[in-house]
């Protein structure tokens, strides 16, 4: 069975037993001690049913950091790292069982014998589930999560630094970074927070960074005075940024939040090679999406949930995170945008 380390600033319900862990939809104040490290160990995943996936057990909390004994498999393993930040819509329930499965589809990739195994760590901030049939209460939902998003910037600060001490101790193992839908919203405050702030990184933190469906305002690369993801390509040697323009959570989020979101379309200046290095940054469109492994009455949201829907998804992300040339329909050098999809 899967075990995910985690890290989430969600407050802990009182219902919690000594081997099971409950957290709530509620931040925690931002100090230090209030991030909650622990492991979960997942049963049930099938990574034919993305809805699989029962938390069977958590491990002693440990308040502010990861304790030596929590990371001491992870160190002793040959296996590369994915830190995982989940989106919108997510329990705590959710956030894991998502991250386990994404752990056994990336590890299931047929990569012609590389090891695509990652041990996973995931960050789960306040986000809530949602019933997607009440559409008003959604609506409300999604501002709450919103306002938690922004209320974790501090602990996910706090959270990738202590993942830039785990990079030194790691050796030349990959550290890659894999973030979905509003969690690209949490990254990009903490990205700020921490660029802003004092000791900032010298040297870049992920191997590759995926950003798929990212709730996040397409200009973000270009927010001014080193705002939201102006600073990523600083923490990442590679950014690849996964949109698709039949995402319907992308179309409502544009409506929400008055601007074009990232991963409707990607940036619009993506054709800008000399703003975008090509070494660095590479938009992939997985508009015409065919493939997806869920009925839409079974996972309402399967358009925003392509990066693991989507068997021709998760093998471009699966060879991307083993650093391998994915291979892709086509690219339009005019657009600087590789397409998925007829």
């Amino acid at each position: 069975m899967p075990q995910i380390l985690f890290a989430t600033n969600r407050q802990k319900l009182p219902v919690s037993t000594p081997d099971l862990a409950k957290f709530g939809d509620a931040p925690m104040p931002p100090a230090p001690d209030n991030l909650f490290c622990g492991i979960a160990t997942v049963a049930n995943i099938d990574i034919g049913q993305p809805a699989a996936g029962i938390v069977q057990t958590t491990s002693p909390l440990v308040q502010g950091s990861f304790a030596a004994d929590q990371l001491a498999p992870l160190l002793r393993s040959t296996n590369d790292v994915l830190i995982f930040i989940h989106g919108a819509a997510n329990s705590f329930e959710d956030a894991m069982t998502r991250a386990a499965y994404n752990k056994a589809w990336i590890a299931a990739a047929n990569l012609g014998g590389v090891n695509c195994d990652f041990d996973l760590i995931a960050f789960s901030w306040p986000a809530r589930s949602y019933c997607f049939a009440d559409l008003v209460g959604d609506y409300f939902d999604y501002r709450e999560d919103q306002a938690a998003a922004g209320q974790s910037y501090y602990h996910a600060d706090l959270f990738l630094r202590q993942m830039y001490a785990l990079r030194q101790r790691i050796g030349n193992r990959r550290l890659n970074l894999l973030c979905h839908s509003m969690g690209n919203y949490v990254l990009a405050g903490a990205v700020e927070q921490w660029f802003a702030g004092a000791a900032a990184p010298t040297q870049p933190l992920f191997d590759e960074i995926i950003l798929a469906a990212a709730d996040e305002d397409a200009a973000t690369f270009a927010a001014p005075n080193g705002r939201r993801l102006s600073h990523l390509w600083r923490l990442g040697r590679e950014i690849t940024v996964y949109s698709n323009r039949d995402d319907v959570a992308m179309a409502l989020s544009h409506v929400a939040n008055f601007d074009y979101r990232l991963g409707y379309d990607g940036p619009a200046n993506a054709a800008d090679t000399g703003f975008f290095s090509r070494n660095v940054y590479e938009f992939v469109n997985c508009s015409g999406v065919n493939d997806y492994l869920s009925n839409i009455l079974v996972e309402p949201d399967r358009s925003h949930q392509y990066y693991r829907q989507s068997p021709t998804v998760r093998a471009d992300i699966a060879a991307s995170l083993a650093g391998l040339t994915p291979n892709r329909l086509r690219y339009d050098a005019s657009a600087n945008v590789y397409s998925l999809f007829a």
